[in-house]
């Protein structure tokens, strides 16, 4: 027998709220039949599900697995209702995409621009967010494809990667900075400049931490915290920081701000995340195509 899924809609509420009598009352159900529908659940998978307290209902390690599937099938059906509607209206979508700060203001107005020249009627949403914010999104659903970085280390079983570009880093200086005038730039020749760095928790906090650790030089004795693209471009064109870019992100920056070479500065490979899971529809479809072919471009400049 398979699950039912309104058992699992059940328990999700459960989880949620923290009670059955509360998950009850959003459910418009008695206590009785929720109880009755998280035992025929536990029966059909032969062990418990709840860990039952004075102040209230847990849900086990066993339960959680399922929790996570439950949300999945919410934002499935959420999906469809908002495509149904989308279509009776003579539109197409939704499309939810999931992009890296760095990203977004020089690579995703491109993309948009190629997408919805071509899918004029297309329902679109741009979410913004580090890498493990936005893999939970998507495994849960609430994105269909992610532009990030791809080949991370520790990357979860139920998303697949496609590799667009490999994209080198770049350090980001003011052109009167006295770094310039080298002809061979290394990071212990940064060390007494004020280096804006990304803040934990995304790709680009991780190179940096192995790009300096590989080479063994220590950390920047001076640094300023944020994953603001605009902020970084602003601290290093008035105040002379200096920051590690990629080749897309700093695509189209102007004077004062330049560009060098950095030894050790390595490569980022960028690529779309999607769940393995899942039907790639055809606005996903055609944002992969539409997206490879920006970045083939912008490399190409």
């Amino acid at each position: 027998m398979m699950i039912d899924p309104r058992h699992l809609a059940h328990l999700l509420a459960i989880h949620e709220q923290g009670s059955l009598s509360l998950a009850g009352q959003v459910l418009n159900l008695s206590q009785p039949a929720l109880s009755n529908s998280i035992a025929v659940l536990e029966q059909r998978l032969g062990a418990p599900v709840l860990i039952r307290t004075a102040r209230g209902a847990v849900v086990n390690d066993l339960g959680l697995a399922l929790v996570r599937r439950a949300r999945e099938i919410r934002a499935v059906l959420d999906h469809a209702d908002q495509e149904v509607t989308l279509l009776r209206r003579g539109r197409i979508g939704p499309l939810a995409v999931g992009v890296t700060p760095s990203l977004v203001e020089q690579f995703m107005p491109d993309v948009l621009e190629q997408l919805l020249a071509e899918l004029p009627q297309l329902s679109v949403s741009v979410i913004e967010g580090l890498d493990g914010a936005l893999n939970d999104a998507l495994v849960a659903g609430d994105l269909d494809v992610v532009v990030a970085s791809v080949g991370q280390p520790h990357a979860s079983p139920e998303i697949s990667e496609d590799l667009l570009i490999s994209d080198p880093f770049l350090l980001a200086v003011h052109e009167d900075s006295p770094l310039t005038g080298r002809t061979r730039l290394t990071l212990s020749d940064t060390l007494d400049q004020l280096w804006v760095m990304p803040r934990p928790g995304g790709s680009a906090f991780a190179h940096a931490q192995a790009m300096f650790l590989n080479a063994g030089v220590d950390w920047p004795r001076r640094t300023l915290s944020t994953n603001s693209v605009a902020l970084t471009h602003q601290l290093v064109a008035r105040i002379g920081a200096v920051a590690l870019v990629n080749r897309v992100t700093a695509r189209g920056w102007l004077p004062p701000l330049r560009t060098m070479p950095l030894a050790e500065a390595g490569h980022r490979k960028i690529g779309l995340r999607r769940r393995k899971t899942s039907e790639a529809s055809p606005a996903v479809q055609a944002f992969a195509r539409i997206a490879a072919q920006v970045f083939a471009r912008q490399s190409e400049a």
